[in-house]
C-alpha cells in the first residue's frame, strides 16, 4: 500500500492538519486534552477525549471506535455504501479509498477524509512518452479552468454521495466568482468538456437544457476522474 492521507474535511477553504502514514503507523483521533493529547483534534464536547484510532495496513486501512456510547459511520465516496463502527468496536478493517468518517457531535457531525490507494496496480506497459505508449482517453489538466468548472459541478456529491444535485451555470459561477468568469465562458467549458473531453452525446429525446452538466458529473464520476482530493483546487467558498 501506497501512503495514505488523512485530513479534516473540507469547509469551504483548504484543508488542515494533514496526516499521511505508511503501513504499520496509526494515529488517534478526538477532542483531546493537554493530558490525552489527539493527533487529529475534533474540537467538540461531545466527542470523546480519545474517540478513536486509525491505523494503516499493507492492503487496507483500520479504525477503532473507542466511544462507549456512539457509533460512527465510514462512508465509501467512490462506490457508495458504508460501514457502521459500532462503540467499542476495535481494528474495523476498510477497503475504501476514499472515505469520509462521521464522528456525531453536539452541534454537527465532525468529518475527516481518509485517501488511500489500496489498490494492487500493474505496471505501465511502456515507459512514458515512448512510441507505443497508450494514449489516456480522458486526459484532464487539473490546472486548467475547465477542470475548475468540473470540480464546482461535481462538488455537491464528491461532498455527500447521497446528494442527486448539480449546481446549475449561474451557480457554478458564483462559485468560482473569484476567476472572474463570465457565464458564457462557463457554458463553454461545460461544452468542451461534454463534446471534446468526454465525447458525451444528447441522451435523446426529452433531454432537458440541463443534459450536459448532468452528464459530465456522472461520467467523471462513473470512471473517478476527480476525487474528493481535488475539492482543494477550488477557491474558498
Amino acid at each position: 500500500m501506497e501512503v495514505i492521507t488523512v485530513q479534516r474535511d473540507f469547509q469551504g477553504s483548504t484543508a488542515v492538519e494533514t496526516r499521511h502514514l505508511r503501513p504499520g503507523e496509526s494515529i488517534t483521533f478526538g477532542r483531546g486534552t493537554a493530558d490525552t493529547p489527539v493527533d487529529l483534534r475534533l474540537d467538540d464536547p461531545a466527542v470523546s477525549r480519545k474517540a478513536g484510532q486509525l491505523r494503516a495496513v499493507k492492503d487496507y486501512w483500520e479504525i477503532s471506535n473507542l466511544s462507549r456510547r456512539y457509533a460512527y459511520v465510514v462512508e465509501n465516496l467512490e462506490g457508495g455504501g458504508f460501514v457502521r463502527l459500532s462503540p467499542g468496536t476495535v481494528d474495523a478493517p476498510i477497503p475504501f479509498e476514499t472515505a469520509r468518517v462521521r464522528v456525531p457531535g453536539r452541534q454537527d457531525q465532525l468529518t475527516f477524509l481518509v485517501l488511500a490507494p489500496l489498490k494492487r496496480r500493474l505496471a505501465t506497459e511502456h515507459d512514458p512518452g515512448g512510441a507505443t505508449s497508450t494514449p489516456q482517453p480522458y486526459p484532464l489538466d487539473p490546472a486548467a479552468k475547465y477542470f475548475l468548472v468540473l470540480a464546482a459541478l461535481c462538488e455537491p456529491q464528491l461532498r455527500d454521495p447521497a446528494r442527486d444535485r448539480v449546481p446549475s451555470v449561474p451557480e457554478v459561477r458564483q462559485r468560482l466568482a473569484a476567476l472572474g468568469l463570465s457565464r458564457s465562458a462557463i457554458n463553454y467549458h461545460v461544452d468542451f468538456l461534454a463534446g471534446t473531453k468526454f465525447r458525451l452525446q444528447p441522451p435523446g429525446q426529452g433531454a432537458g437544457v440541463d443534459w450536459k452538466p448532468r452528464s459530465i458529473v456522472k461520467h467523471a464520476l462513473r470512471f473517478g476522474l476527480i476525487t474528493p482530493a481535488h475539492l482543494v483546487l477550488l477557491p474558498p467558498a
